[in-house]
């Protein structure tokens, strides 16, 4: 799933038509196919990179032309097209895995537009990846003091509470952020997250979000993690993905949901290669190759 970032991220970048396919010798024979898969990929730089890098360009060379000011920036009358300048170079970077970089953007962006409560729970994003994770619930809580309810700033608290195996907080923000959302594919991903962390906190039978889920991606990982789906299966409805940078995207997806159930049912070091495989990837402006990261601090 994108973060925040990366839905935007993801309708701007122009996706590129490449012929590789996701097709393992012998995964059939296999009870890890998806890993199988992975395993004869390699990536020396990440989907779309060049991309990125000339949106982060564009944004560094206005900002060089017309910077903001040092202090009292909110006072400006330019205040508000420097947050913004601000807030798309902190995207960018955060994008390319620059965390630090990102959440010094935002820190910057909040300075000319202190009421903005998306840029909050930005700066919150950043600092979660970064692994500071009591100055990133700060950060959701100040845009949940400004907005209360506030969806971003909200899933951000979620994923910390599941980060840091918080389960019943998790379960009960997942849940309601998967109830709430806007955005029924997001809403999807929420609950295989809601339903992961149920499995982690050692419920038996977990229930699922009484919402209507997609009929298309992410449904078939949500499918798996209720066994109405094979790995294997779910290999197979990769392969059916057109463009090579997509296939590559849900494979990270994939990777990581199958390495959370691995996990839950007790195969640490199995899920471990999961998560590396899925960091392998490189597609850093996903939230499952964060979270995959977390998970691989965690199993060390």
């Amino acid at each position: 799933m994108p973060a925040s970032i990366g839905s935007r991220l993801r309708h701007i970048l122009i996706a590129t038509a490449c012929g590789l396919l996701l097709s393992p010798a012998n995964a059939e024979e296999s009870d890890t196919p998806l890993l199988d898969s992975a395993a004869t990929l390699s990536y020396a730089s990440m989907p779309q990179e060049e991309a990125l890098r000339e949106r982060l360009a564009q944004a560094a060379r206005a900002l060089e032309q017309n910077p903001p000011p040092e202090e009292n920036c909110a006072r400006t009358l330019g205040a508000a097209r420097f947050s913004e300048l601000l807030d798309t170079l902190g995207a960018a970077q955060a994008a390319l895995g620059d965390h630090e970089a990102a959440a010094d953007a935002f820190e910057r962006s909040i300075a000319c537009s202190p009421r903005a409560p998306y840029l909050h729970a930005e700066l919150a994003r950043a600092l979660m990846n970064l692994g500071r994770h009591e100055e990133a619930r700060a950060a959701a809580r100040r845009a949940l003091d400004i907005e209360p309810g506030h969806p971003g700033a909200t899933s951000i608290i979620a994923r910390l509470d599941f980060i840091e195996e918080r389960w019943p907080d998790a379960i009960e923000r997942l849940g309601t952020v998967a109830l709430s959302d806007e955005d029924p594919v997001r809403a999807t991903y929420w609950m295989c997250l809601h339903w992961i962390a149920q499995m982690r906190s050692g419920v038996r039978e977990p229930v699922t979000i009484d919402r209507e889920p997609v009929e298309d991606w992410p449904l078939p990982i949500l499918e798996l993690l209720r066994g109405e789906r094979s790995e294997q299966e779910l290999l197979e409805t990769l392969q059916e993905e057109n463009t090579e940078p997509r296939r590559r995207e849900l494979l990270t997806e994939a990777l990581f949901y199958v390495g959370q159930q691995r996990l839950a049912s007790g195969d640490a070091e199995t899920a471990r290669r999961y998560f590396a495989a899925a960091v392998n990837l490189k597609v850093l402006y996903f939230v499952e190759h964060q979270m995959a990261l977390a998970e691989l601090a965690k199993l060390r």
